[in-house]
């Protein structure tokens, strides 16, 4: 009796352990491959225009393994040439399982007869020195005029481009440009330092070059360039 006993129990364990067997390869069955969509943008990611001039996309191209995709990708954002100004377009697709890439492409359009415009933002506090930062002036009617930062990109890309987007490091002004195409300021918004503000000293625009230079004093001098 012992003996069947243990038989018995021995035929169950190599049953069971069958089994497990049976239902782990019944796991590791699933051959599902997922392919994660891949996005490309044809031609440059930044494209400078006039005003005036015809934008055409260059183009995308989207793959999801070895299948064309490129008929799901949205684009968000649009170009208006008829207004300097910058331009973001935002392309998306996903893949069958909603796994999503997205790329971008900005414009820039510069108006060359106008001082509303997008300019290149050049920037120099102490040793610190900032390039090519994207700065809209936009009209408020008149001769009063929106500059989306005043301080050329100083902070906002320059020296904490990493908070770009979650941070207000743009120090937006309402500015005036005078006949003799000297600039003054008219007020300041609001940004992260809230009233602790340059004071802009003077300011110019040369309507030959579309240059602005802005000297302002931040306890030291603090001078903006901007160019066409």
């Amino acid at each position: 009796m012992k003996k069947i006993f243990f038989y018995s129990l021995a035929l169950g364990m190599m049953t069971l352990g069958l089994t497990s067997c049976n239902d782990d390869e019944d796991q590791l069955s699933d051959t599902r491959v997922t392919h994660f969509a891949e996005l490309e943008l044809l031609g440059d990611t930044w494209i400078e225009m006039n005003v005036g001039d015809t934008f055409k996309d260059p183009g995308y191209k989207a793959t999801e393994g070895t299948e064309d995709i490129t008929s799901k990708v949205v684009v968000t954002g649009s170009v208006n040439t008829a207004v300097g100004a910058f331009y973001d377009l935002v392309y998306s697709v996903s893949n069958k399982d909603g796994f999503a890439v997205s790329a971008a492409r900005t414009v820039m359009v510069k108006d060359l007869q106008h001082f509303a415009s997008a300019y290149y933002g050049e920037s120099q506090y102490g040793s610190r020195h900032y390039y090519d930062a994207p700065i809209t002036i936009s009209s408020l009617g008149g001769n009063a005029y929106l500059i989306s930062d005043i301080l050329g990109g100083f902070y906002a890309y320059g020296r904490y481009p990493q908070y770009l987007g979650s941070l207000d490091f743009l120090l937006e002004a309402a500015i005036q440009l005078n006949d003799d195409n000297s600039i003054e300021l008219l007020e300041y918004g609001d940004w992260y330092w809230g009233d602790d503000v340059p004071t802009l000293v003077d300011g110019s625009y040369d309507p030959a070059t579309g240059k602005i230079v802005l000297n302002m004093d931040f306890g030291a001098p603090f001078i903006v360039t901007l160019t066409k």
